[in-house]
């Protein structure tokens, strides 16, 4: 977003002094060309002034706006990984849950007499 314009100097004092002293000396034509040429300096000077403004509020909140998708990505990556440990988790308990109703069947199964050997 590169704009380039060119510099208009502002008046010192002496020349605003020599414009605003030529209004006094009668209303003639280098008097109004001199008022005219103030005016168009200082309402350009303004807008300038204006622009550089609205660009570093507009910089501002680019800045900030890019802070925030840094956040949000950063965010995101932590969920995500939180989101695959909870699944490796899940997965673990369920092979334990499985190897614990495993031993418990085999407990059981020791604990109860067989049929087999009660028939003999």
């Amino acid at each position: 977003m590169a704009c380039t314009t060119k510099y208009i100097p502002k008046l010192n004092p002496e020349e605003e002094k020599t414009i605003k002293g030529a209004h006094l000396v009668g209303p003639s034509l280098e008097s109004k060309l001199d008022e005219l040429k103030y005016e168009i300096v200082h309402k350009i000077n303004k807008e300038l002034t204006d622009s550089k403004n609205a660009r570093d509020y507009i910089s501002q909140k680019y800045d900030e706006l890019c802070r925030k998708i840094q956040y949000l990505t950063e965010l995101d990556t932590t969920v995500t990984g939180f989101r695959s440990d909870v699944k490796a988790i899940e997965k673990q308990i369920c092979d334990l849950s499985m190897r614990v109703d495993d031993i418990e069947k085999r407990t059981i199964c020791k604990d109860c007499p067989s049929l087999t050997s009660s028939m003999f």
